[in-house]
């Protein structure tokens, strides 16, 4: 490609409301075009980096044995409903319209249902199994803070694939699998050194998750490494608190009346009383309309997503103010484990654990209770459970050694489906008894769009991106100084014999001064950068330099064809 024949042209700027580097340089480099928040338009540059990573994951996915096809973005209702993601509280109405005729339609955020409905027809016998099936598909998030480029956007593609096998064995083979080849697709892509498999929480897609996460500075998520090298989401990661609970001897019980006291830190310091001796009540209501009260020490944060694995009762959401003054008499902020209504569900955390003389609310609007103790003000609970959120200090519970954290952006996941999904859709196979059993499921996703600009962000450098050999625009930036025909002449005959043994080239065939091709070569992130010049001709060689080296050397034509080609 002639750089006068593209289109796009580099930027010194980037849009003012554009936070993210990967964004920034993507936008400036003229590899995507932002839309407007989390949505960006991919340009001929970007769509050459977005097919090479496509490609690299689709030769993997090919050794799996797996079919590429390519599905629908519209989806019926009917087919949402079949695992209740029809309801509003399971999936954004944002999601939802209707078609002229009033038909109700769903927008592609996810494809389990419709695969599976597909699949029906061609999965019958035992003899079908196993088989798998993936695909590159737009897909739609409605996320609230969509500042991080393309790392996190409004739209964005990925691979998902699916997995249909006969029992539990056969789908833990295939899973495995597909983690050793996403462990290959990483290393292809450059960044397979700092991507950890992660443990993580199902979400909406199932109770627990594979989560593959790269070590970013920009990314969202925290990862937590335990005492025996294994990774876990921060949002299931096990935590025991460093600061164990003192035993003290009992003191009378006492309530306490505080007016415009709002905050843990106001709290403590008012009562002259050390956050350790002080606790959070939390009150949530399932789906269902069951409540329950989560009490951790007030120097720890309720996990939601652990507490939910807990209780056993689905998504978990804060109590209404109505319902938490019906249970307590008590306005919203002043629950507490005393003068409970009979028949709570109260789940004591484990920092808890040990505690006495401790502060609790007092189900009485602007009223502590202190100087709590179990057994004689509350009953001691019959099990401690571990649902507070990991953090920097605590411990893992199994070797007490102290927790490591890293920010990563995740960059790929897989679900274990198991059958709740072939039994919520009766998606079933005749085994060689002729008995019906169910299909065992799985579901695996590489964010495309999210890897580039995760790339882009760990990869670049003051002067620009960075790119991976693999999955680089084109492998070589040709420099030509001057307008001399016999510095054209040369340029020209390099640019063609390059590309006839297959080299892909950027040719830099604009009349623009020396320092502006030089740092748009840098800002690109090109590979490989040859200069052509009059002084280059003269002594009948090249100046040659890679995109991550501060200084260039004179190569032969043969020595350059060498290096490029990797035969040096």
């Amino acid at each position: 490609m002639r750089s006068t024949q593209l289109f796009t042209k580099t930027s010194k700027t980037a849009p003012a409301d554009e936070v993210a580097r990967n964004a920034q340089l993507l936008i400036r480099a003229g590899y995507v075009h932002k839309e407007m928040a989390g949505v960006y338009a991919y340009l001929p540059l970007g769509l050459r980096v977005l097919d090479k990573i496509k490609q690299i994951v689709r030769e993997e996915m090919n050794e799996l044995q797996s079919q590429e096809l390519i599905m629908t973005g519209l989806q019926r209702k009917e087919v949402w409903e079949t695992t209740g993601r029809w309801d509003d509280e399971v999936v954004d109405i944002w999601f939802k319209s209707k078609l002229k005729d009033g038909t109700d339609v769903g927008f592609g955020w996810s494809h389990e249902e419709p695969i599976i409905e597909m699949l029906k027809r061609y999965v019958e016998s035992y003899k079908d199994v196993p088989m798998s099936v993936y695909q590159f598909q737009t897909k739609l998030r409605n996320e609230t803070r969509a500042k991080s480029g393309i790392m996190r956007g409004r739209e964005f593609v990925m691979k998902d694939m699916y997995s249909c096998t006969a029992n539990a064995d056969q789908h833990e083979a295939f899973y495995q699998a597909c983690i050793d080849a996403y462990k290959r697709v990483f290393d292809r892509l450059g960044i397979g050194s700092e991507t950890y498999v992660t443990y993580a929480s199902g979400g909406a897609f199932t109770q627990f998750s594979h989560e593959f996460q790269t070590l970013c500075d920009a990314g969202e998520d925290i990862i937590v490494k335990t005492g025996d090298g294994t990774w876990h989401n921060v949002e299931i990661a096990p935590a025991k608190i460093s600061t164990p609970n003192t035993q003290d001897e009992q003191q009378p019980y006492e309530e306490k009346e505080l007016q415009n006291v709002t905050g843990v830190d106001a709290l403590v310091k008012a009562l002259n009383i050390p956050v350790e001796k002080s606790t959070k009540t939390l009150i949530y209501s399932a789906a269902g309309g069951e409540t329950i009260f989560a009490v951790v020490r007030s120097d720890c944060e309720v996990n939601k997503d652990k507490l939910q694995t807990i209780v056993g009762l689905g998504s978990l959401g804060f109590a209404s103010d109505e319902v938490v003054k019906r249970l307590t008499g008590a306005e919203n902020g002043y629950a507490g484990v005393v003068n409970l209504p009979e028949g709570a569900k109260v789940y004591y955390d484990d920092s808890v654990e040990g505690m006495t003389n401790f502060e609790t609310g007092g189900n009485k609007t602007h009223v502590h209770a202190v100087n709590v103790n179990f057994g004689r003000d509350v009953a001691a609970p019959e099990k401690f459970y571990d649902f507070k959120m990991a953090k920097p200090g605590d411990l893992d519970p199994a070797t007490g050694q102290s927790l490591e954290f890293a920010k990563t952006a995740e960059v790929g996941n897989i679900f274990n489906f198991g059958t709740q999904k072939s039994e919520d859709t009766d998606f079933a196979y005749t085994d060689e008894n002729g008995e019906r059993k169910f299909v065992h499921l799985g579901s695996y996703g590489i964010g495309i769009t999210r890897v580039m600009g995760v790339i882009a962000e760990k990869l670049s450098d003051d002067k620009g991106l960075v790119w991976p050999e693999n999955i680089a625009p084109y492998r070589v930036y040709i420099a030509r100084l001057g307008v001399d025909n016999a510095v054209i002449e040369t340029a020209d005959k390099l640019y063609e014999e390059l590309q006839a043994v297959g080299i892909e080239v950027l040719y830099d065939d604009r009349d623009a001064r020396p320092g502006e091709k030089f740092a748009d070569a840098d800002l690109l992130g090109i590979p490989h950068r040859v200069v052509v010049s009059a002084k280059t001709v003269e002594q009948g060689s090249f100046e040659y330099k890679q995109r991550t080296q501060s200084d260039s050397s004179m190569l032969t034509a043969e020595k350059l064809k060498s290096v490029l080609t990797g035969q040096n």
